[in-house]
Order: C-alpha cells, then sequence, then structure tokens
C-alpha cells in the first residue's frame, strides 16, 4: 500500500492516519490509492472534485491525467464541472433526465452544442478572462420549468417542456435516439431540431 501511496503523492505516514486527521485532497488522494490497488483498466470517478478549493482541483485532475497516462487506465469522470471535464475528458456525455443526449469528442461537443441543454450549460459558465473567439460569443440560454419526473418519465423528449425549440406533436410524442450530424466524426445528439451551423462552427 505505501508503493500506492506514493504514487498518489503522498507520504507513508499518512497510513497511520484517521481520516477526520487528513485534509480534503489527501482523503482523495487515499480513495484513488485504494481504488488502484486491484489494479483496474477501468475505473469510475463520481464527482471526485466536490468540495475541494480550486488549487487542490487542479492537483487532483493533474494526477489523474498522469495516472491515466502511466497506467492505461480509462477513466469514467462523473461531473457537474464542465471545464474540469473539459481539461480531463477525450470524450464528453451530457445527460439529461436520466438520458445521454449529446456524447462525442470534447471539443467537438464543446464547441458545436448541438443540443440545446448542452448549450444551457455551456452557456451559463463565464469566458475566461481575456479569451475571444466563437466560445466567447457564446448567448447565454435561460431556462424556464423544472426537469420531468424519473419516477414518471415523459413519453417523448424528456427536456421537451423546457426547450425553446421544442416542436409540439414530435417533440413531446416520440423521443430521439443519438444520431450523427456531420457523417463519421462519432459525435452524436438527440434531438429533432439540433443546432447545426456551416463549417464556421467546427473552426
Amino acid at each position: 500500500m505505501g508503493e500506492l501511496v506514493a504514487r498518489v503523492g503522498l507520504g507513508a505516514e499518512l497510513l497511520w492516519r484517521y481520516p477526520h486527521e487528513l485534509s480534503g485532497g489527501q482523503r482523495q488522494r487515499i480513495a484513488i490509492a485504494r481504488a488502484l490497488a486491484v489494479r483496474p483498466e477501468f475505473l469510475v470517478l463520481d464527482e471526485p472534485l466536490s468540495a475541494l478549493d480550486v488549487s487542490v482541483q487542479a492537483q487532483i485532475l493533474n494526477l489523474l491525467d498522469d495516472l491515466q497516462e502511466d497506467l492505461g487506465l480509462t477513466l469514467l469522470f462523473v461531473t457537474h464541472d464542465l471545464r474540469a471535464a473539459r481539461y480531463t475528458s477525450h470524450r464528453l456525455g451530457v445527460m439529461y433526465a436520466g438520458r445521454l443526449v449529446e456524447v462525442g469528442p470534447t471539443r467537438l461537443v464543446a464547441l458545436r452544442r448541438l443540443h440545446p441543454y448542452t448549450r444551457a450549460l455551456f452557456g451559463a459558465l463565464p469566458p475566461p478572462p481575456g479569451q475571444s473567439g466563437p466560445e466567447s460569443r457564446r448567448l447565454q440560454v435561460v431556462l424556464d420549468g423544472e426537469p420531468p419526473s424519473l419516477l414518471e418519465p415523459p413519453r417523448g423528449c424528456a427536456f421537451f417542456a423546457r426547450c425553446p425549440e421544442s416542436e409540439p406533436g414530435r417533440c413531446d410524442l416520440e423521443a430521439p435516439e443519438l444520431r450523427e450530424t456531420h457523417t463519421g466524426d462519432k459525435h452524436r445528439v438527440a434531438c429533432w431540431r439540433p443546432h447545426v451551423e456551416g463549417p464556421a462552427n467546427e473552426e
């Protein structure tokens, strides 16, 4: 276990401490070391940055990046933090009401934002200081209403009641399947009226 603790950037003396004697970042590193003990090829991380300050979040993200490269791990990173997801992920999936509504290479999903929910999520993020280009000019999408009940999911698109582009008679009756809008690039969206732009959208 001492080798695993060292791999996640901690000293062996921490093995003898109780959880309440560790910082949030140290506890997170210990949790990662424990997960690595069984030599996994696939690791699920559910909100691994929760309750950590920004500097510690950056350390954990760098650690995960190093582990992925050194050990050849496949990571499933579950988070509400879009900035962290963009930093650490090769592919990005956006879920709404338990359904995958958009998935593809992270760069394409973040740039195109084909699904209205994806546009709303990214539109809520302030652009980094000094940023220019297509992403800094995106307008914020304000969503009305509440998510549907997961106990009684809607018949059609789960996002229908909150979607500014919804089409009554179709969106509320038929659930769209994931499909490509740009053939061959592995970027798919589940929407009857995806936000598809011309070639400039892919620059």
